[in-house]
């Protein structure tokens, strides 16, 4: 008979979701219905007639003349890390069409046109799904910016050669825009004045903290009298002894649009296409769960027409919240929402398909770690880093805007995901899903904190309450463990501040989904085994461990891609895990990662990816 894994077992008939044999006489017999939309329906006929049918579709189906079809591919002597519930490792799967059909012994499953794929001992997982990236951030940075990152670059001075390299290329007085990453080492602002002082340079450790010259502020604006955010805001300046900006960290510029160039939609397309392609299908991640704006959303839609797009994409619209209307209540305006624009282009919660599929709502609640998260209290040392002492950062709404932002997301029944790094940002972000709750009361929001387990203020009462609101709330914490690896020795000594706290979410029953934020972190880093690899060893690049008692096991780091991931993002019925029924997507590596050595989890190359039942990269 065939595996207990497939469709028939001994005497009991298995239908294509692993049902019974009622279950399959259903599917013989139910009426469909062809609607409209093109989506198929079946009217059930009354159970009893179901258990005539029950016998027969027994006797039918597990004979030879009735035979489970052949599969279309299939792997063999393999070592198949299914993430199911039990971690059942098998060594074996057949896919017919774009699903799994078997797992385990597969051998009765193979026919004269089945293309068979000799593991020989290599370990298959679930295709990789990345919870939060920045596609179009990163494709821009990719073809726009100077890579000034500190490694490979060695130190300021390497950074001022590359820029220098850079213009000697460019007209007189143009732009210099070089993307580092967080806490690296930059050259002065003295020493970018000498080295440039016909062209506005503008450094960037991320999106949230800009390094600019003399140049770049007199072009701007940004003199003495250039006024601060407003107190409390996100955002704020650094400035020079003489009071012109100098450091830009979340706050508003007037930057030029001849700064860098900017995609048209084609080149767009083209862009994600690339970035989709190479930096995450050849990384084994079949799908990415992609923060951006309508612009990316119509350009994968273009693709997936066109039958070009290189991953599935769940599309998270990124709004900026309801201050893009100043003084207007969008709650009771929704006119002038930002859900707007998406309620104008008729996109709705889930609309799609498994290759592109609207997702969720993005806000952003704070800035970032060390400089501008909103906290209670000031635990930021930070000398010789880019953090800043006594900072207490600030919140991009307040929390009547914020509450009335996420009601209005949830009275169209969007999930919202809001990116909040700061515990005082983190709470407010927990008031606002308990009132939406309330006001649009939801079985199942699945609402997530985006970086959630960055770090832990020390501040234990405000600590447990939190994890308890987030337990009681269900809601979902969603890390990126790759920023481990940009801590440096200053930071990770850092006295009241515990660092991505992996073991004691899990230990407290949640299941955190990985994701790499693309530009927040470094463009290797798109290889979810990187990020497993911090979370496993908690090392950083300068070779220091951080906090080891929050070491993660190996399989929680693939779970954190795979299965956490799938269910953050409504994925878990088709994705996460190899199972009967589910999409046959998979990422063969050369090495298993259960037993490889640790120290080399992020070296193991990906010697394939299987996107959708078919092989799409191979090295």
């Amino acid at each position: 008979m065939i595996s207990s894994h497939g469709w028939c077992q001994e005497d009991t008939v298995h239908g294509r979701n692993g049902n019974s044999a009622l279950a399959v006489a259903r599917d013989m017999i139910g009426v469909i219905d062809l609607k409209r939309s093109g989506e198929l329906r079946v009217r059930r006929p009354a159970q009893s007639v179901l258990a005539g049918f029950a016998l027969l579709a027994t006797s039918v189906l597990c004979t030879p003349a009735f035979a489970a079809p052949k599969a279309d591919l299939m792997f063999i002597n393999g070592k198949v890390i299914t993430v199911d519930d039990k971690d059942t490792v098998a060594t074996g799967v057949a896919v017919v069409g774009n699903k799994i059909a078997a797992v385990g012994d597969v051998k009765a499953w193979r026919g004269p046109q089945t293309k068979v794929i000799d593991l020989k001992g290599r370990a298959l997982l679930p295709g990789f799904i990345d919870s939060h990236s920045h596609v179009a951030g990163m494709a821009n940075v990719e073809a726009h910016y100077i890579n000034i990152q500190v490694p490979p670059l060695k130190d300021g001075a390497a950074v001022i050669a590359r820029l220098k390299e850079v213009a000697a290329k460019l007209p007189p007085g143009a732009w210099l825009t070089g993307q580092g990453t967080y806490n690296q080492v930059m050259p002065t602002r003295a020493e970018l004045d000498a080295a440039f002082p016909d062209n506005p340079v503008d450094l960037q450790w991320s999106v949230h903290d800009h390094l600019i010259n003399h140049k770049a502020a007199t072009v701007m604006g940004m003199g003495k009298a250039f006024p601060d955010p407003a107190a409390g805001a996100t955002g704020r300046y650094e400035r020079t002894a003489e009071g012109e900006v100098a450091i830009i960290r979340d706050a508003p510029a007037p930057w030029p649009k001849n700064k860098s160039p900017a995609f048209n939609p084609a080149e767009l397309k083209e862009a994600l296409r690339y970035i989709l392609g190479d930096f995450y299908l050849k990384r084994g991640v079949t799908t990415v769960s992609d923060m951006s704006d309508m612009d990316s959303y119509r350009a994968y839609a273009e693709l997936e027409a066109e039958g070009r797009l290189p991953t599935r994409v769940r599309m998270n619209y990124m709004l900026r919240g309801l201050k893009s209307v100043p003084g207007v209540n969008t709650a009771t305006d929704p006119s002038v929402s930002p859900l707007a624009s998406l309620r104008a282009a008729g996109i709705t919660p889930g609309k799609g398909d498994d290759w592109l599929r609207a997702g969720a709502i993005k806000y952003i609640a704070d800035g970032v770690w060390g400089t501008t998260a909103a906290v209670y209290k000031p635990v930021w040392n930070g000398a010789g880093t880019t953090w800043t002492p006594n900072n207490y950062g600030g919140t991009g709404m307040t929390q009547e805007e914020m509450t009335a932002a996420v009601i209005e997301a949830a009275k169209d029944g969007w999930q919202v995901q809001i990116h909040a790094n700061g515990d005082r940002a983190q709470d407010m972000v927990l008031t606002a899903y308990e009132a939406a709750q309330k006001a649009y009361p939801r079985p199942d929001p699945r609402y997530r904190i985006e970086h959630f387990g960055h770090f832990l203020v020390q501040d234990p009462e405000r600590t447990e309450a939190r994890l308890k609101r987030m337990k009681d709330d269900h809601v979902i914490p969603s890390p990126q463990p790759a920023f481990l690896w940009r801590l440096t020795d200053v930071n990770v000594k850092e006295p009241d501040v515990k660092f991505f706290p992996m073991k004691t979410l899990i230990d407290r029953g949640f299941h955190p989904a990985g994701g790499v934020d693309t530009v927040g972190t470094q463009n290797f880093a798109t290889y979810p085994m990187f990020s497993i690899a911090r979370a496993v060893n908690r090392d950083t690049k300068y070779g220091t461990v951080t906090q080891p008692e929050e070491a993660i096991s190996v399989m929680d780091g693939i779970r954190m891609f795979t299965a956490w991931a799938a269910y953050a993002n409504f994925m878990e019925k088709t994705q996460g895990s190899i199972e009967v029924g589910k999409l046959a997507d998979f990422v063969v590596l050369a090495q298993d990662p259960l037993t490889a050595p640790k120290a080399k989890l992020a070296d193991i190359p990906v010697d394939m990816t299987v996107l959708d039942g078919k092989v799409a990269y191979q090295r």
